[in-house]
Formats: C-alpha cells, sequence, structure tokens
C-alpha cells in the first residue's frame, strides 16, 4: 500500500492572511466545539488509536491525506469526495493522488461524532484533528490546533489537483519562493514540514525524474552510491514501477528525526530530501534538526497549525457534511 509522499504538497493555490506569528485571523479558534461538541476530540483520538493498532500504515496515510486536502483549494474537506460522474473528472482521479488511502477512515469517525453531535462538526476539522493525532500516535508532538472549519459545496475537479499539487521535483529555490513569500513559511518551518517524510513509503514512480532527468552531478560519496543502489531498486522502465515501495526514512512508522540523520548520512529518498540535506541555505537546519528531536517537533507544531489554515471556510461559507464522502 502506497502511502506516497507525505509532504511535496503544499503549493496550493490560495492563501488566507496569517495573525502575528501565524495564528489564523481567519475565522478559526481554539476550543472552538467546547460547547458544541466537548467530546469531539477525545471521539477522534480514540478512533485514530483503534485504526492505527489494527493498521501502523494508518497515521502516515492521514498525515499525507490532509496535506492533499490544503493543497487543493483549501483544508475544506474535498479530498474525501467520492464523485462518480462520467462527466466530472474530480480531484481524486488526478495521477498525483495516485496512492491515496484510509479516506474511510475519516468517514468512520464522523460517523461517530454524528451520533454525538449531530450536524455540528466538519469533516475538514475532523480531517486536521486525525492528522494531528496521527503524528502524535506515531510519536510526533501533540500539536494544538484551531478549529471551526466548513466543507466544500462544490467538488474540485482532476485539472485542479493536476495543477495545485506539486510535481515530485519541486526544488528548493522554488519551495524557498512559495513558502517564504505566499504562506509566511520560515525556511526552518519548510525543513520542519519536510520532517513529515519520517513516515511512510514512496513507489519507485515518484523517483523517475530525480533518477534519470536530473542534471545534478554528485561527487563521489554516500549519496552518489545511494542514487546508484536506487537505479538498481527502480530501473527506469521497469515492470515495479507503481508496485515497488521503498521507505521515506528507516524508521517509516515512527515520527521522529531519522529523516534528518539519514538526509545527512546522504539517504535522503526524495529529490527535494536530499537537496536541502546539502545546500548551505538549509544543511545547518538538518543538522540541528538531527541533534535536537524538540526543537523538530516544536518547529513542525507551528508550520503544521499555518498549513491547516490555509483556505479555509468558516461562519456561513460551506456546509456541515452530513457524511464526509458525498456532498
Amino acid at each position: 500500500m502506497d502511502l506516497g509522499l507525505v509532504f511535496l504538497a503544499i503549493f496550493a493555490l490560495f492563501y488566507p492572511p496569517l495573525g502575528a506569528k501565524g495564528l489564523p485571523s481567519n475565522g478559526l479558534s481554539y476550543g472552538y466545539y467546547q460547547k458544541t461538541c466537548p467530546q469531539v476530540e477525545k471521539i477522534v483520538r480514540d478512533s485514530m488509536n483503534a485504526f492505527s493498532s489494527a493498521n501502523p500504515n494508518t497515521t502516515a496515510a492521514i498525515l499525507r491525506l490532509v496535506f492533499h486536502d490544503c493543497q487543493v483549494g483549501g483544508c475544506d474537506g474535498s479530498v474525501l469526495l467520492n464523485i462518480k460522474d462520467p462527466q466530472h473528472q474530480a480531484e481524486m482521479d488526478s495521477p498525483k493522488n495516485f496512492g491515496i488511502t484510509n479516506r474511510e477512515v475519516i468517514d468512520d469517525i464522523k460517523s461517530k461524532i454524528e451520533t454525538a453531535c449531530p450536524q455540528r462538526v466538519s469533516c475538514a476539522d475532523i480531517l486536521v484533528l486525525a492528522a494531528r493525532d496521527a503524528v502524535a500516535i506515531a510519536g510526533g508532538p501533540t500539536i494544538n490546533v484551531p478549529l471551526g472549519r466548513r466543507d466544500t459545496t462544490v467538488a474540485h475537479s482532476r485539472q485542479e489537483a493536476d495543477v495545485g499539487l506539486p510535481r515530485n521535483e519541486v526544488n528548493l529555490t522554488k519551495a524557498i519562493q512559495v513558502f517564504s513569500q505566499e504562506v509566511s513559511i520560515t525556511l526552518e518551518e519548510t525543513a520542519a514540514i519536510l520532517g513529515a517524510h519520517t513516515l511512510g513509503v514512496t513507489h519507485c514512480d515518484g523517483l523517475m525524474e530525480r533518477l534519470y532527468q536530473n542534471s545534478t552531478v554528485l561527487p563521489p560519496g554516500s549519496e552518489a552510491e545511494f542514487v546508484k543502489y536506487l537505479k538498481k531498486v527502480c530501473p527506469e522502465g521497469g515492470q515495479g514501477r507503481f508496485t515497488t515501495t521503498l521507505n521515506l526514512d528507516p524508521t517509516p512508522r515512527t515520527f521522529d528525526n531519522k529523516y534528518y540523520v539519514n538526509g545527512l548520512n546522504g539517504h535522503g529518498l526524495i529529490a527535494l530530501d536530499a537537496e536541502m540535506a546539502r545546500d548551505p541555505r538549509s544543511v545547518n537546519i538538518f543538522k540541528k534538526f538531527a541533534s535536537d528531536q524538540d526543537a523538530f517537533f516544536k518547529v513542525f507544531s507551528s508550520a503544521f497549525v499555518k498549513i491547516t489554515t490555509l483556505g479555509v471556510l468558516t461562519g456561513d461559507k460551506g456546509v456541515i457534511r452530513k457524511k464526509c464522502s458525498v456532498l
């Protein structure tokens, strides 16, 4: 099962204003459901614990899912929709959503919440809470997230996903441009969000451009040898392009700082992972996170809150869907 590229996603087309220190100024708030559904966070947490115990891959899948939701039209629950209209190619029809799994987890959690608090909690908020809990369950930080998102009333199209979801081979210069200028995310926060690659796997298909179309000449050493190894595992034109998977870091079910250690050792799997581990602009951040996991957790938490407030619908915009997979 593909848990895919957990991160390469945050280049959304819609960016809301952010308040001081990255706190949302767009209608979200902490403790939003305190009066209307005070048990919502416990229901999500208990459900995620159960799903993760049954299938440890759930944590990476849900973390990837929230990033893919937020990058196409904003964090509005659109990625959860099942659209079966032959006249409409939906968001999930995009090849860039290849390997997206576990969407039914959110529908299951939603049904439990509907029993306790009918028509109170949005699918978009449930997905953010589930992703937050996925990080904690896998050993990462417990993140306090603002709530109050509402769900989209329009199914986003394949074309929107094709445009909104970036190519696998985004480079550092482009990442810095998008994050710093358009999303108010610092270079340190960019490096921290990339640390989401501490969970899950990717298919060989996600490495083809790096391995066979990248003009970067690597000096002799561990990274060059690692690329040779990857080419053996993922040969150009090989039959396993969409079936062979590789761990994103040595501990793919644990949210830790091994991703940074791995990158500094020349074993960054995705092109941007490898580039940031050697680029003078970011290598010291990688070294900091590799030696100080708490520092990584702190910065990741800040960036997670910023990203999951992108393009949200609040107030009288959007709806509260009864079932997350149905408009």
